[in-house]
């Protein structure tokens, strides 16, 4: 194969790329999704204009999407979205039909302008045939071998780590279209389509491809013998059903041993936009059944609780482990720390139980409860580098990596991790509120408040832990009303808790809340300290870092460290306000 630049295509390579183009939107992989087929389309087109140079997500949100001429890229994932979506189709198209074709079209990451390579043949009789390399032929047959493999599993994606039956498995059934009304089949098909490759990015569950449950389309289901055709141990299966107006989309997800319905949901939105419905709904409900507490791991934990200690897999005690961190206490943490030990002990290519430990550490920083805090630093650097080295294609590895640079003052590393994970992981919400509350820190106050609400829309039903995550995100992002709320609903607040609560109280004017919530502080941790919580997490931008030690001031609580304490923090990066200010004292 080789790859060409537009201008050297000759007309025959232009009408093979066309021909290859028509087979590619008539596959399988993209019969079902016309919106898949026309983004492919216009951007092959462009291409063969000469214009792939011009191709930006605004131009394709209004070609493509047919979004008004307000659609503002940035703010609106929907291209990025759909991008991610295409690529996975494209790949699996030319894993299976495509294999042998003469033309590979493909859509690189970061980029809408696509990549186009011509298979280099020779003429009958025109000489001698090209012999392939035998480095080549290696990499057919290694790829030959996963293709076979992936047919036998029937799974949607190769997911590295415990083996697979311990972890959880979904099938998507086809969704029902209730009233057999054409004009909505396409829609229930495509939403089928777009969950089972949402959920097949996640590497807590596996996705059973669409192929072995297309089978199951118009037929009477009994679901415990679903389970027991495909091997999974839970089903979902949904309806879509015009009411008017108005749509309404049901979901439910069922566990096939016992039949029992885990989770259900109705989703009720208005018919004028089909493309912005199938796709909001579709993003909820892959966020609402993966994550650390979605509904298959909340399901999970039940059945885990039964269990003895001694019978826990790897990715068990991975769950329980993620169940613990979540609860902030220092015995808590402890207990987590140890479950995922166990979980490496049991399991040492685990990366998600590395991704576990970096969390850990960084509550112990984060809210004054390690008893080393150089200690905790550096073991949360090491078990993120092991994440990453184990799992270089899992969006919460990458997510944990920038985290950890993070916590060592490194946000130039850091954001380029943040980068990677929110392209490997757009629809995963614990993702994108980490990155979010983190970034909040880094001077990215609008691009913060953005991820925190697709979160949001992403995730309705959020966990405790999103509340502090989100009332640091719009405390930083100066939406003080929005920070109080959101740290009002905090279950078990920390000092931290307390001073952001204080500051925001102070900078809308509430002297007397700010008063109540200071005090608080000073009740739970005598000796905190905005510049020593500052420097112990790895610092903040110039104009943040003001902010935070600013409204400590205001409040009455301990804004600098004193001169002589610098000496026992575990690094240097310091506020220039409370520079100022010792340099005052010691003149």
């Amino acid at each position: 194969m080789t790859a060409t630049a537009p201008d050297s295509w000759s007309d025959s390579d232009r009408k093979a790329i066309r021909e290859q183009l028509n087979r590619i939107v008539n596959s399988g992989p993209f019969l079902h999704s016309r919106r898949r087929q026309r983004f492919l389309e216009y951007v092959v087109t462009e291409a063969l204009a000469g214009r792939g140079d011009r191709l930006k997500g605004y131009n394709i949100g209004l070609e493509v999407f047919d979004r008004p001429e307000t659609f503002d890229p940035v703010v609106d994932p929907l291209v990025r979205t759909e991008a991610a979506r295409l690529r996975d189709k494209v790949r699996e198209y030319y894993d299976t039909d495509g294999r042998d074709d003469p033309v590979r079209i493909e859509l690189p990451k970061g980029s809408y302008t696509p990549h186009i390579e011509l298979r280099q043949v020779s003429s009958l009789g025109s000489g001698p045939d090209r012999a392939v390399p035998m480095k080549q032929l290696g990499m057919l047959a290694a790829a030959g071998l996963l293709i076979i493999a992936a047919g036998l599993w029937g799974l949607q994606g190769w997911n590295t780590g415990p083996s697979l039956p311990d972890m959880p498995s979904v099938a998507v059934l086809p969704f029902d279209n209730i009233g057999h009304d054409p004009k909505w089949q396409r829609l229930a098909d495509g939403m089928t389509e777009d969950i089972i490759a949402d959920l097949s990015h996640s590497k807590d569950l596996i996705a059973i491809a669409r192929n072995s449950t297309e089978v199951y389309k118009g037929k009477p289901i009994d679901i415990r013998q679903v389970g027991r055709d495909l091997g999974v141990k839970y089903v979902l299966e949904g309806s879509i059903q015009s009411m008017g107006e108005r749509i309404r989309v049901t979901a439910q997800l069922i566990e096939t041993d016992s039949g029992r319905q885990v989770w259900s949901e109705r989703y009720d939105r208005p018919d004028e936009d089909l493309f912005t419905v199938q796709n909001d709904v579709t993003e909820r409900i892959a966020a609402t059944l993966g994550g650390w507490q979605g509904a298959v791991a909340e399901a999970e934990r039940r059945l885990l609780r039964r269990k003895p200690p001694a019978n826990l897999s790897a990715f068990d005690a991975y769950l329980l482990g993620i169940e613990a961190k979540h609860k902030v206490t220092k015995e808590s943490l402890n207990e987590a720390e140890g479950l995922f030990r166990k979980a490496i002990e049991l399991d040492p290519q685990l990366a998600r139980a590395y991704v576990g430990l970096v969390h850990v550490y960084s509550y112990l920083i984060e809210f004054s409860l390690a008893p080393s805090v150089e200690e905790a630093l550096s073991k949360q650097m090491e078990a993120a580098q092991k994440a990453v080295t184990l799992d270089p294609n899992d969006g919460k590895a990458h997510f944990a990596l920038g985290e950890a640079y993070a916590f060592h003052g490194k946000p130039k590393q850091a954001l380029a991790e943040f980068d990677r994970a929110e392209t490997l992981a757009p629809f995963d919400a614990d993702v994108l509120i980490n990155i979010a509350w983190v970034i909040s820190y880094f001077g990215e106050a609008a691009r913060s408040v953005r991820l925190a609400e697709q979160a949001l829309k992403l995730n309705p039903h959020y966990p405790d832990w999103y509340n502090q995550g989100l009332s640091t995100v719009f405390f930083f992002g100066e939406q003080y009303e929005r920070s109080v709320k959101y740290r009002l609903l905090v279950k078990e607040p920390h000092a931290l808790d307390y001073a952001f609560l204080a500051m925001a109280h102070a900078y809308l004017g509430r002297t007397a809340d700010a008063e109540t919530a200071a005090a608080n502080v000073a009740k739970l941790d005598p000796g905190w300290s905005a510049e020593r919580y500052l420097i112990e997490t790895g610092g903040a931008a110039e104009k943040e870092a003001e902010l935070f030690v600013n409204g400590a001031r205001m409040t009455g609580l301990s804004d600098c460290v004193p001169a002589d304490k610098l000496k026992d923090m575990p690094n240097l990066i310091r506020v220039k306000s409370c520079d100022r200010q010792r340099a005052r004292m010691s003149g």
